[in-house]
């Protein structure tokens, strides 16, 4: 999890290992953050309850073992699902071993746990892989006690129909599923995170899709030091903060950025200064948040590796 200084920043980083009892690292299990078998129920409609946080947040209600899970963050940004620790116990989860996890500041060990069911509308899995932190501290600025964070788990099995701004989230079969509208596009993934091509300030790059980020733009570091994003910028000081500690920031704007043919200019930028954790990694340019990505609707298609980016309007 992430907290930028004046916007809240949601991004469970992928585990790098599961250690499990023994000292052995089970690299199937959590890693992967792969769950078991899926099914569909055509007697349940797609369409999910979705209640939307006073941070712009998606939070959606699962159910975990059979016990209703209150209200969870929908996050593209999450690489594994997340279930708040506090709150753990209620869904009597099966214990798997620690969870090195790499995030904003570094790097630290967590407890992984087990699902053996997790319902979402018409989707049931079986042996889900979790991630066990505190989020009580979500309750302030989203306004809604927080149980957990749906990702990477469930999004892999499932084709996605989403709009931040209805808000509506709806979930498909992929192995039936045909696009109503718009056409797809290739999708890559990494650390289990979609990412999509851009353009920003006559440059190509590629970014991270997080849903789970109230924000803009988020740079890598190596991006800020080899294209020298704040020379000639107006700008503020910052933190962005999560796992591991905190990153200092920038916060500025954009002269311009360019997403699936839509044009953004002046747009909130964040460029840390410091080359550790998740914001040192080389191989992309940053993250997109939802002040970007409300801009559409998105089908996102894990299993296929393809999105459908369609503008509104």
């Amino acid at each position: 999890m992430k907290i930028l200084a004046c916007a809240l920043v949601l991004s469970s980083s992928s585990p790098s290992a599961a250690t499990v009892p023994g000292g052995s690292q089970d690299h199937g299990m959590l890693h992967a953050t792969n769950a078991g078998t899926a099914s569909f129920d055509p007697a349940v409609e797609p369409e999910l309850e979705v209640r939307r946080a006073r941070t712009g947040h998606l939070l959606v209600r699962p159910a975990l073992n059979g016990h209703e899970g209150g209200w969870f963050i929908f996050d593209t940004g999450a690489g594994i699902c997340v279930v708040s620790t506090p709150l753990a116990e209620s869904f009597e989860l099966a214990a798997a071993g620690d969870l090195p996890t790499s995030g904003t500041g570094g790097s630290t060990v967590t407890q992984g746990a087990l699902a053996e069911l997790l319902e979402l509308g018409p989707l049931t899995l079986h042996g889900v892989p979790l991630m066990r932190t505190d989020l009580t501290f979500l309750k302030e600025p989203l306004g809604v006690e927080i149980a957990g964070v749906i990702g990477y788990g469930l999004l892999a099995r499932c084709v996605v129909e989403l709009d931040l701004k209805t808000p509506r989230i709806a979930l498909y079969d992929p192995s039936t599923y045909a696009l109503a509208a718009g056409a797809w596009t290739p999708l890559e993934f990494d650390h289990l995170i979609p990412t999509v091509t851009a353009s920003y300030e006559g440059r190509v790059g590629r970014f991270q899709l997080d849903i789970g980020a109230n924000t803009g733009v988020t740079f890598q570091e190596p991006t800020v030091r080899r294209f020298k994003l704040l020379e000639g910028r107006e700008l503020t000081d910052g933190k962005l903060g999560g796992v591991g500690g905190f990153v200092a920031i920038k916060c500025g704007r954009l002269a311009s950025f360019e997403l699936a043919g839509e044009r953004f200019d002046a747009l909130e930028a964040s460029f840390p200064l410091e080359a550790k954790g998740i914001s040192a990694e080389e191989g992309r340019d940053g993250s997109i948040g939802t002040k970007v990505l409300e801009r559409f609707v998105l089908t996102l298609d894990y299993p296929g590796s393809r999105i459908c980016l369609r503008p509104r309007g």
